[in-house]
């Protein structure tokens, strides 16, 4: 299993804070797969209008950032823990 947090505005989104799901596949699949299951919102949220992950969109999976370990075709599995966020800028 792998267990999904979902922080701040997804937590709004998806209306919960955490979801288990059996799943082995790359972390853009598994994007792909909550998209379908959470909707447009969930989507546009998370990507720009290339499919590409927004700049201010975090992916952590077991404590590190995939943008540095590999993106978004590493592949994750059982006992992964993946958490998605929004980071916050001020001014």
């Amino acid at each position: 299993m792998v267990n999904i947090k979902f922080l701040a505005r997804f937590r709004d989104i998806t209306g919960e804070r955490s979801v288990s799901l059996e799943y082995n596949g790359s972390i853009s699949d598994l994007m792909n797969t909550l998209t379908e299951k959470y909707g447009n919102e969930f989507k546009d949220a998370l990507f720009d209008k290339e499919g590409n992950l927004r700049d201010y969109m975090k992916i952590i999976v077991n404590g590190e950032d995939v943008e540095s370990n590999g993106g978004l075709e590493s592949n994750i599995g059982d006992n992964d823990e993946v958490v998605i966020f929004q980071t916050i800028a001020g001014g």
